[in-house]
């Protein structure tokens, strides 16, 4: 059963955010991976579980002190055998019997199951603790099934833990294009990936090679690139093992293609054609879709590198001349960046820079510049903004004077 039905009792929650493996199965409440120590006195894992009555979408604590453990006789530290338990098989479904009856009965009784649940799990796991101290009583989220219809293949027990899992419904419905995966892009997409999104669609028409894999997040392997998949195709299958609803398309957009982007609720382009940027940022104009234009531009200078990286936000409802005021017309010369120097720290900058600025538009941030236009300077340190009414603050002259250099 999924963990969203528990998570709508408060005590249950409590037991799934710690990281304990709960279900429910056959009418009973089901604890996995408890561990106990055996008559050989080596650790084991059992399963705990007693019945309960559901009413609704509320698990009832009507319950009584007793629980079943599916297993061998548990001991403690010195081999004695727990008193606790006692013989008496429970068939808890088809695949699961219990072999024992654990009774531990407090004079106030358990106030609910997460009092009775971590009651019995201490006096378990104490003596396997004091065995092997490197034992734990909570197996984490890879043991729980997704809360409600989230696009994971494993719980975010951290967003819950901190109590803002209403936040995630900012991301809901939400269909988030990137277009090229060279650099900035794959670091969006690895932020992207983390978030309750519907949909990420990766657009790009390049293989994945060597020098792809020293400016993207994590270590592609050696037969991975002797392979020289696409790049959708490396990042899907990586992102997918976290993110169920990635979607690829291994094409590079043209004024033929730009259907490719039909459905999309906000686009990010990292992608250094500026004559296909313009086709595009007319396109989603024209479609009321907000995007994100990124790029950078670095130069060596003296034996350093100097430059600046650059995030423009069109939002939704503006004309195609608006949105595409601050991103540049025309590829400039060659630079540092198109030589494959390898800064996948800036990437990785201009990547989040983006990502902030699209939870900023969300609604998850605050935002109070409203800018539409920003750059981070290399040299100096520092970000500057520019919003529509305000106009050119801090390094508008650098930037138009530096060769432009997209992420891709």
């Amino acid at each position: 059963m999924s963990t969203a039905r528990l998570a709508r009792n408060a005590d249950l929650r409590r037991l799934i955010d710690d990281g304990y493996g709960i279900s429910i199965e056959g009418g009973h409440l089901v604890v996995r991976k408890v561990p106990y120590v055996t008559t050989e006195a080596t650790v084991a894992y059992g399963v705990l579980t007693y019945p309960i009555t559901v009413s609704g979408d509320q698990v009832v604590f009507d319950t009584d002190h007793r629980i079943w453990l599916s297993g061998s006789p548990p001991h403690d530290q010195n081999g004695r055998p727990l008193t606790l338990a006692n013989p008496e098989q429970r068939q808890v479904t088809p695949e699961l019997t219990a072999q024992f009856m654990l009774s531990s009965k407090p004079a106030a009784g358990y106030v609910d199951h997460y009092d009775k649940v971590t009651a019995y799990v201490r006096i378990l796991a104490h003596p396997a603790q004091a065995v092997d101290p490197s034992v734990s009583v909570t197996p984490g989220a890879a043991w729980q099934e997704v809360e409600d219809d989230l696009p994971f293949r494993y719980r975010d027990t951290a967003t819950t833990r901190a109590g803002l899992g209403h936040l995630t419904d900012l991301f809901r419905g939400q269909r988030v294009a990137i277009v090229g995966l060279g650099g900035s892009g794959c670091y969006i997409l690895d932020q992207v990936a983390k978030t309750p999104v519907d949909e990420v669609l990766l657009v790009d028409g390049d293989a994945f090679d060597n020098h792809n894999a020293f400016r993207a997040p994590g270590a592609a392997s050696l037969e991975e690139l002797q392979a020289r998949p696409s790049k959708v195709g490396y990042f899907a299958e990586t992102y997918g093992r976290m993110h169920t609803g990635i979607r690829t398309e291994h094409a590079y957009l043209n004024e033929e293609n730009l259907a490719i982007l039909e459905g999309s609720t906000f686009v990010f382009l990292a992608i250094d054609d500026a004559e296909v940027k313009a086709s595009i940022g007319t396109y989603l104009a024209v479609r009321g879709v907000a995007f994100i234009d990124v790029g950078m531009g670095v130069e060596e200078i003296d034996g350093k590198l100097s430059g600046l990286l650059r995030t423009v936000y069109a939002p939704a409802g503006v004309t195609p001349e608006k949105a595409l005021e601050r991103v540049p017309k025309f590829k400039g010369q060659q630079d540092d960046y198109d030589r494959n120097i390898q800064v996948a720290d800036l990437n990785a900058l201009n990547g989040v820079l983006a990502v902030v600025r699209w939870k900023r538009h969300l609604g998850l941030y605050a935002d109070g510049a409203e800018e539409t236009f920003s750059t981070y300077s290399i040299y100096t340190n520092e970000i500057s903004n520019e919003t529509p009414t305000i106009g050119s603050v801090g390094h508008r002259e650098q930037l138009d004077a530096l060769p432009e250099a997209g992420a891709a």
